[in-house]
């Protein structure tokens, strides 16, 4: 993912906790066909969010992911970034990062 890794309770600028379960954000947590950002909570056993542009996803019964050739400058960081802000009504407090991890569902 080319993103943030979040706080499982992320809060605006007012202080006052997001609702990630508002109908804008059901694109991204879905999957949608066509939504190139994802957005993944988990509060059950790591208590955090990922948000970004899906750079690969396996869901198989296979053992990982197939060989990936990234190019980290071919990432368009403001529109990673003008999403970020599109959905929480904030900008993010870091630059987006290119990041890997498995999450279980």
């Amino acid at each position: 993912m080319y993103g943030w890794k979040l706080p499982y309770k992320i809060k605006d600028n007012e202080g006052n906790e997001i609702d990630l379960w508002d109908e804008k954000f059901e694109s991204v947590m879905c999957g949608f066909p066509g939504e190139e950002f994802s957005l993944i909570s988990d509060g059950m056993c790591g208590d955090y969010n990922a948000f970004g542009l899906r750079v690969l996803h396996c869901s198989d019964d296979g053992e990982g992911w197939d060989f990936v050739n990234l190019d980290i400058a071919s990432f368009d960081a403001e529109k990673v970034k003008s999403k970020y802000v599109e959905l929480f009504g904030i900008s993010p407090a870091t630059e987006p990062t290119l990041f890997i991890f498995s999450h279980f569902s």
